[in-house]
C-alpha cells in the first residue's frame, strides 16, 4: 500500500486542502474566490500582550471561601470577561498567504501527496480546457515552500503575497489592537511582505518566481519563505529571506535531496502494518503531521500547529492547551521511538519555570512552586487572559509533569532528568504540598480539584480529591522517589508525602470521578481513567474493566472528537481489540475533514453527537490536532504496551485481523519492539533493550515459545506461555513461536 494521500475534489475550505510543514513553517493550499490560496504560517506569529490587569482577582484561599461565587463568575473572585470576544489577550495569530490568479476558474482538482517524500503532485483543470500541473513541497531543512506549475499561462500567473485583511470581521481583534496593513515591496524579482504585530514584532514573507519552458509548455517556479523577529531586525530578515529564495531557485535539486533524505530518515525508524485500509492510512497521515509539526529544535505543538488559517483568528487562541491537548500530541512520538521530537516541549516548559513560579506566588502564595495555565502561550503566560477562569484552576501542571516523566522513561537521559525533569516536577509537588490539608481520617486531601471537563448544573464540577489529581500525585511521588535514587538524592520526602495523601478509591463501578461521585454522564476527557492511561499502571484487571464499562454505559452523545480514539487506547489496555478498532474507525469516519484535519462537533451531520451549542454544527475550519494523534498512539497500544513491569503483546488486536506487524515501537525503558502476527497468532518478536531491568512478557493467545535467542545465542524458555527477561542495555532478544 502506497503512502499517499489523494484529494480529488476542489478544496473550497481551509480544512480540505493539501498541507506541508517542517516544524517552524507550515502551509495549506485551498481555493478562495477562484484563486489558489496558500496559507503560510510560522511558529513565531504570536500576540503576547496582556489586555487585562496581570493580577488575580482573588487568591486561592479566598476562592476556597467563595466557591459558589467563583464558579458563577463573580468578578470579585475571577476575571469576568468573555475571553473569546472583546477582551481577547495573548493568542496565536493567523498565517500570511500567497495567492495565484489562474487563467480561468478551476473545474477539476487532484492533489496526490507522497507522505514518504512530503511532496505533492498537483493537477488542475480550468475553463476552456486549460490544464496545469506541477508539484508543491515545504523543504524539511530550510524554511522554503516550493511551488512548481506548468501549463497554458502558467509562466505569466499573477502572484500576490498577502498580509492580514484588517477589515474582515473574523480578524476583528487585530483591528482592535491597532494593527497596521502590511507593507509590500518588490525588488529585482523578489516580493517582500512586512506585517507588523505584537507591538514590536514583524513577520517577513519573501517570494521569488522563475518562469521556464519545458516540452513546449510554460511554467513557473515560486519559492516562498517566512520568518519572524523584532521590527528592528526587519530589514535584515528581508534581505536574508530574498537571498534564500533566490538561492533555492538556483540550487533546487541540491536542497531537494537533503529534504528527501530527512523524511526518509524519519520514516525508517518505525512501522505498523494492519489489515484495515482506513486505519493504516490514518496512521501514516498522523505520523506525517507529527513530523510536519515537530523537530528537535522547533516549538511545542499548539492546537492547530503550523497550520493556522490566514482568513480567521485561530480557534481557541491556537494555544498550548494543557488539559490533554498538548500532551497527547507527543504520545505517538514516544511510542514510535521518536522521543527526540519531544525535546522542544520539555525545553520550553522548563525554560518557562520562572514565569510559572511567579504566577503560583500570586495565586497561591507559595514560593518555589509551579502552577500552569490551562491555556498557555509559549513563554509560559496565560493565553486569552492570565487570570480567566480556565487559567486559575488546578490540574494543568499535572498533565505536563506526567509527560515530563515519560521523557525520562523513554529516553533515559540522566542529564535531562537532573537539570529539567526533577526540578520541574519537584516544584509542581511543592504546590500540592502547600495546599493539601488534613481531614479527620488523618490523610492529606487536595481542595477544589476538577476532572476535566465534567460539568454539573451548568458549571464545571469541582470538589476535593479528584481521582485524576490523586492518581497523578501518587504516581509522581513514586517516580520522584525512584529518580532521587538515580540522581543520588534523598527521596524519602516523596515517599512520606505519598504515604500521607488520601488514597485513590475504587468501587464496583471502577474508578470514580471523585470519592463518592461516579461517572454520571457521557463526557469528553475521561481523566478519571488516568491510572489506565497515561499513568499506565492499570491494565488487564478488574478495576480497568469496570471503569471502561462505566464510561461506555453513559453513552456517546456528549463526546468530543478525541473521545473515541482516547477510549480506543483504554480498550486496547483492557484487551478489547474489537472495541479499540471500532472507536478508531468512528473517529476517522465522523471527525475528519477531507484532508484528515480534525473537525469538532458534528458539522457533517453524522448523528453521533447530541445537538447543542457546544458540540455540534461548529465550522469545520475550527480544527485541532490532538485528536488525530490519538490514532497512531492507539494503534501502537494495540501491538504493545506496558503496565509496571509487564509488557503486553498484541493484547489490543481485533479478532478478525489475521495478520499484522510492527517495527521499532517503543515502551517505557526505551525498549524497542518488533512483532509479526500470522494466522491470528503471534509468530515472532524482537526486543532491543533500552536499559537494564527485568520485565515479564505476556501475549495474546496461549501459543508457547518455540525458540529464544539472546544476542544470537540460544536461551532456555521453550514451551513457556510467558517470559521473564533480564534485560541489559542493547541486548537483542528474538522469540519465535
Amino acid at each position: 500500500m502506497d503512502r499517499k494521500m489523494v484529494l480529488d475534489r476542489i478544496p473550497r475550505q481551509f480544512c480540505e486542502g493539501p498541507f506541508w510543514g517542517n516544524g517552524k513553517m507550515g502551509a495549506v493550499l485551498y481555493v478562495q474566490d477562484g484563486k489558489l490560496c496558500i496559507s503560510v504560517d510560522h511558529v513565531g506569529l504570536w500576540e503576547l500582550r496582556e489586555t487585562l490587569p496581570d493580577e488575580p482577582k482573588a487568591v486561592f484561599s479566598e476562592i476556597l471561601k467563595h466557591k459558589k461565587e467563583y464558579l458563577e463568575g463573580d468578578p470579585d473572585y475571577v476575571e469576568q470577561t468573555d475571553i473569546f470576544e472583546e477582551h481577547i489577550g495573548r493568542t496565536k495569530l493567523p498565517a500570511l498567504a500567497m495567492e495565484l490568479q489562474l487563467p480561468g476558474s478551476i473545474t477539476g482538482f487532484m492533489a496526490e501527496t507522497d507522505l514518504e517524500k512530503a511532496e505533492t503532485f498537483l493537477s488542475l483543470e480550468m475553463e476552456g480546457d486549460r490544464r496545469a500541473e506541477g508539484r508543491i513541497y515545504l523543504d524539511s531543512c530550510v524554511n522554503i515552500l516550493m511551488i512548481e506549475l506548468q501549463g497554458e499561462g502558467a509562466g505569466s500567473l499573477e502572484v500576490k503575497a498577502l498580509g492580514w485583511d484588517l477589515d474582515s470581521p473574523r480578524l476583528r481583534p487585530l483591528k482592535n489592537w491597532n494593527y497596521e496593513p502590511c507593507i509590500q515591496t518588490e525588488k529585482e524579482g523578489c516580493f517582500v511582505v512586512r506585517q507588523h504585530f505584537g507591538g514590536d514584532r514583524s513577520a517577513v514573507l519573501n517570494a521569488a518566481g522563475q518562469a521556464f519552458k519545458e516540452a513546449g509548455k510554460e511554467g513557473l517556479r515560486l519559492a516562498v519563505s517566512i520568518r519572524t523577529g523584532a521590527q528592528a531586525e526587519e530589514e535584515t530578515m528581508a534581505e536574508e529571506g530574498s537571498a534564500l529564495v533566490l538561492d533555492y531557485l538556483a540550487r533546487t535539486e541540491v536542497f531537494l535531496e537533503a529534504h528527501r533524505g530527512d523524511w526518509e530518515k524519519f520514516w525508517s525508524g518505525f512501522d505498523i502494518r494492519v489489515p484495515n485500509e482506513r486505519l493504516q492510512e490514518a496512521f501514516w497521515q498522523e505520523m506525517f503531521k507529527l513530523y510536519c509539526n515537530e523537530r528537535e529544535d522547533s516549538s511545542p505543538v499548539t492546537l492547530q500547529g503550523v497550520w493556522n488559517p490566514n482568513h480567521r483568528m485561530p480557534a481557541w487562541f491556537g494555544d498550548l492547551h494543557n488539559d490533554l491537548n498538548v500532551q497527547s500530541c507527543y504520545w505517538p512520538a514516544y511510542k514510535t521511538g521518536n522521543v527526540n521530537l519531544v525535546r522542544p516541549y520539555i525545553d520550553y516548559y522548563s525554560a518557562a519555570s520562572q514565569r510559572f513560579m511567579e504566577r503560583t506566588w500570586k495565586l497561591f502564595g507559595i514560593r518555589d512552586a509551579i502552577h500552569i495555565p490551562t491555556m498557555m502561550a509559549p513563554d509560559g503566560t496565560g493565553a486569552a487572559s492570565e487570570w480567566c477562569f480556565w487559567n486559575t484552576i488546578l490540574g494543568p501542571e499535572l498533565f505536563v509533569s506526567v509527560d515530563f516523566t515519560w521523557f525520562y522513561e523513554y529516553s533515559r537521559e540522566k542529564d535531562t532528568l537532573r537539570d529539567k525533569i526533577y526540578p520541574f516536577v519537584e516544584r509542581v509537588l511543592h504546590l500540592y504540598q502547600g495546599i493539601a490539608f488534613e481531614k479527620e481520617d488523618g490523610y492529606l486531601h487536595i481542595p477544589f480539584t476538577t476532572s476535566p471537563e465534567v460539568d454539573r448544573d451548568g458549571h464545571m464540577l469541582l470538589s476535593d480529591d479528584a481521582t485524576f489529581t490523586l492518581s497523578c500525585l501518587h504516581y509522581l511521588c513514586r517516580k520522584m522517589e525512584g529518580y532521587a535514587q538515580v540522581l543520588g538524592l534523598d527521596g524519602s520526602g516523596w515517599k512520606a508525602f505519598g504515604g500521607r495523601l488520601a488514597p485513590v478509591k475504587t468501587n464496583e463501578k471502577g474508578l470514580p470521578l471523585f470519592d463518592g461521585i461516579d461517572v454520571f454522564a457521557s463526557h469528553r476527557h475521561f481523566c478519571h481513567l488516568f491510572p489506565i492511561y497515561p499513568l499506565c499502571e492499570e491494565a488487564h484487571n478488574e478495576v480497568a474493566q469496570r471503569s471502561l464499562d462505566t464510561a461506555i454505559n453513559q453513552g456517546f452523545l456528549e463526546f468530543a472528537a478525541f473521545s473515541c480514539p482516547y477510549l480506543g487506547i483504554m480498550a486496547s489496555r483492557c484487551g478489547r481489540g474489537n472495541m479499540a478498532r471500532t472507536m478508531l474507525e468512528l473517529y476517522c469516519m465522523v471527525f475528519r475533514s477531507r484532508n484528515s484535519f480534525t473537525v469538532n462537533g458534528d458539522p457533517y451531520q453524522n448523528g453521533i453527537l447530541r445537538i447543542s451549542d457546544t458540540n455540534a454544527g461548529e465550522s469545520s475550519d475550527a480544527f485541532t490536532l490532538e485528536s488525530g494523534f490519538f490514532v497512531p498512539t492507539a494503534l501502537c497500544e494495540m501491538f504493545v504496551h506496558r503496565a509496571l513491569d509487564k509488557v503486553w503483546l498484541l493484547m489490543g488486536m481485533p479478532d478478525e485481523w489475521k495478520s499484522a506487524g510492527c517495527g521499532g515501537l517503543t515502551v517505557e525503558g526505551g525498549h524497542k519492539v518488533t512483532i509479526d502476527m500470522e494466522d491470528y497468532r503471534i509468530s515472532r518478536v524482537k526486543l532491543t533493550a533500552g536499559c537494564e531491568e527485568t520485565i515479564t512478557l505476556r501475549w495474546k493467545g496461549d501459543n508457547p515459545v518455540k525458540r529464544i535467542l539472546k544476542n544470537g545465542a540460544e536461551e532456555e524458555g521453550c514451551g513457556f506461555t510467558e517470559l521473564m527477561l533480564p534485560l541489559r542495555m542493547q541486548d537483542e532478544w528474538v522469540i519465535e513461536f
